[in-house]
């Protein structure tokens, strides 16, 4: 499950429930400041990160 905690606004977690859990992170409109490493840490898997870069 994915926590997101921003003051920015236009951002959404969407958690999709089941014999597996799913959780994805929307930004919307999408800048420069928005770049950065994200990582989702489940409590029963290893933690993955991707970097983003957001271009002009």
């Amino acid at each position: 499950v994915i926590s997101y905690d921003s003051n920015r606004g236009g951002v959404s977690v969407i958690t999709e429930k089941g014999d597996i859990t799913t959780s994805f992170l929307l930004i919307q409109h999408a800048d420069i400041s928005d770049s950065g490493k994200y990582s989702c840490s489940p409590s029963n898997a290893d933690v993955a990160s991707v970097r983003v870069h957001v271009l002009n």
